[in-house]
């Protein structure tokens, strides 16, 4: 009896000793460390380290140079399932319960040794992706516009696990599980995906990706949104769009939004899809404010949403030249159709995960706009689009040669070309200087006369001569107009 012991002691122990040397034969090599596991726990532990072998991509096998240990643990905290030291991994022991012979390994097992891989790749070297400001960039860690540094994570809508954003490794770990496991992550993270093809290597999965990309766009009716599906390859150009600023304290400075130059259906993409108007549409990161006024010092002290908003260009000329007064100027940015696809992506991105803070220094529109520049086109990362003003960064843009403003330099031919639309206040003064010259309106700034209530201006309607009744009802058909557009 005794010897019969001895020798399944034997027995155990020479298993042992094979299963802690390496017995893969690819560059990845696992070294089963064996302390604490009963025989068909090790049993259930050979059989994952062989069968992940066969998951995990042949490229990034490719990359391990040395042997790595693994050893399963009953003692990792709850919600934890592996953890990563000096390249070595230790996993939970209960992800062996449900391994079985001739049955694919559990999601949560092989999940669990590809984000701790990652970690090996990450912090061994070659690696250190996760330090890098591209990684940065695309995972949601921002840069700051005034000081060194990155913002939190706020892309904190529609993702896999919360535990993403812990750290930007975090991030790079949990992605790589997806980027592996999932044969569509092409398709949800086409940028990521990209990026980990490119420093990493191919996850050997074929995606049949729909290239249109879904964005919420505001439709005219009030409160009212439609699907809108962007095909990158309509997209003829993307031009920077400046509001000019005027008096109010949360405008004086302009506003910084894109413009998406989309040709109509049936149409070449080229230079005559800038008179497709009605298709095309403007990006513009808005204080998502649900209260009837807008607050100053809450939009100074980061109490409002940052959204990115998606906007028909004709409701945007309407809203700027018409109930704000301010003219708009389109300058072509240069973008390759590649470049273009890019960003675009970024926006679907950006569209649907971001929830930051609106901060009327720190973090308004021009900054929003910098950062989904620099982040959607990796070239335009250095040296950087931090700019705090809508016209700061348009001469950054200029400048390093990517916006084009020689069309703005003939005004009446950019207006012709639609390159700039001009404010309606020089046409409502001029209607407002004919009803002055006959009747004592009490006020020389057409502004001041619209702003006043209607019931001031109606009794001037009829006491005027024919021109200067037409004057004024024209300007009330403007106000009504105004009001319309600010109800929206």
């Amino acid at each position: 009896m005794q010897a019969r012991r001895r020798a399944r002691r034997w027995r155990w122990a020479a298993l042992a000793a094979l299963l802690a040397s390496p017995f893969a034969q690819a560059a990845l090599q696992f070294e089963l460390q064996p302390d604490g596991l009963d025989g068909q726990q090790i049993l259930a532990a050979e059989r994952a380290l062989q069968d992940m072998q066969h998951v995990i991509p042949a490229a990034w096998q490719a990359r391990f140079d040395r042997p790595v240990r693994v050893r399963w643990s009953a003692t990792l905290p709850d919600q934890v399932h592996g953890r990563t030291r000096r390249g070595a991994i230790t996993l939970r022991r209960d992800l062996l319960d449900d391994v079985r012979a001739g049955e694919p390994l559990p999601r949560a097992l092989q999940a669990a040794l590809i984000h701790e891989l990652a970690h090996v790749l990450d912090r061994a070297r070659g690696g250190g992706w996760s330090q890098t400001a591209r990684w940065r960039d695309l995972s949601g860690w921002q840069q700051r516009p005034w000081r060194l540094g990155r913002t939190g994570n706020h892309f904190s809508t529609r993702s896999p696990d919360a535990y993403e954003r812990a750290t930007p490794a975090e991030y790079l770990a949990v992605n790589a599980e997806h980027f592996v496991l999932d044969p569509a992550y092409a398709c949800r993270r086409p940028a990521l995906h990209a990026w980990f093809t490119a420093q990493i290597g191919a996850s050997g999965h074929a995606a049949d990706c729909d290239t249109r990309l879904p964005l919420v766009q505001a439709d005219d009716a009030s409160g009212a949104a439609s699907l809108l599906q962007v095909d990158p390859a309509r997209v003829y150009a993307v031009d920077y769009l400046l509001a000019e600023g005027n008096d109010q304290l949360m405008s004086r400075w302009g506003h910084s939004m894109l413009r998406l130059v989309i040709c109509a259906p049936g149409r070449a993409p080229g230079p005559a899809c800038r008179m497709d108007l009605s298709y095309h549409r403007v990006l513009s990161f808005r204080a998502f404010v649900g209260d009837v006024q807008i607050s100053s010092w809450r939009g100074l002290t980061g109490s409002y949403p940052s959204r990115l908003f998606v906007l028909p260009l004709n409701q945007v000329i309407n809203e700027y030249t018409q109930l704000e007064l301010r003219g708009l100027s389109s300058v072509p940015l240069r973008l390759q159709p590649g470049e273009i696809a890019s960003l675009l992506e970024r926006v679907a991105q950006v569209h649907w995960s971001y929830d930051g803070k609106y901060l009327f220094v720190s973090n308004n529109c021009a900054v929003e706009t910098g950062k989904l520049l620099q982040e959607g086109v990796p070239a335009w990362a250095t040296p950087g689009l931090n700019r705090i003003t809508p016209r700061g960064l348009l001469t950054r843009l200029t400048r390093e040669g990517r916006a084009d403003q020689t069309v703005l330099q003939n005004r009446a031919e950019a207006t012709r070309q639609g390159y700039y639309f001009a404010s309606a206040q020089d046409h409502y003064q001029q209607l407002f200087e004919v009803a002055r010259r006959e009747l004592p309106l009490g006020t020389p700034e057409v502004t001041a006369w619209l702003q006043r209530p209607a019931a001031q201006r109606a009794p001037w309607l009829d006491q005027g001569g024919l021109r200067a009744t037409a004057a004024l009802l024209l300007l009330e058909q403007a106000a009504r107009q105004r009001e319309e557009l600010r109800a929206r």
